[in-house]
């Protein structure tokens, strides 16, 4: 039990840690440092694009999960009976049940698409493979730019 919760531990900094880097390495950062974090996603057949392809679907279906609980949850009739806005209320539940690491792999796998066309091909191709679609991480991202307030990490997302 205390190994999987430092495992999920784990990969949830590995998220972390790799959206920051996507985020704020810059195509013109000192040392190449944008082209070889891009690199990453490519060799070894784009190995980086499959594991994060994964851990996108993974906490995609982890978010719907949550939100459709919460939903159906004796916690959303209390709320509605009291006023609270459940539709708020199941998506602070979508984003504590994966959502977050959703977006955040969404935004991810955008930063390896965007600036390699092997990497778009790669990861439309997986997708396709695994009854999914490139619209899963437009509608993840344009879900994620829609929480943000606006500042340079939501322009960055859109």
């Amino acid at each position: 039990q205390a190994r999987k919760r430092w495992l999920v531990e784990i990969e949830r900094n590995a998220i972390n840690v790799m959206y920051a880097l996507t985020r704020h390495i810059s195509q013109d950062a000192m040392y190449d440092a944008h082209e070889r974090l891009l690199v990453k996603f490519v060799e070894e057949e784009c190995e980086k694009c499959d594991r994060t392809i994964e851990l996108c679907l993974k906490y995609d279906e982890k978010a719907r999960i949550a939100e459709y609980q919460y939903f159906r949850s004796d916690a959303a009739e209390e709320a509605e009976q009291t006023g609270v806005d459940i539709e708020l209320a199941a998506l602070d539940a979508k984003l504590r049940g994966g959502g977050d690491l959703f977006h955040r792999t969404c935004a991810i796998l955008s930063f390896a698409c965007v600036f390699s066309k092997r990497c778009h091909e790669h990861v439309r191709d997986q997708l396709k493979m695994k009854g999914s679609g490139i619209t899963v991480i437009k509608e993840g991202l344009t879900e994620f730019a829609a929480l943000l307030a606006d500042s340079n990490q939501k322009s960055q997302i859109e």
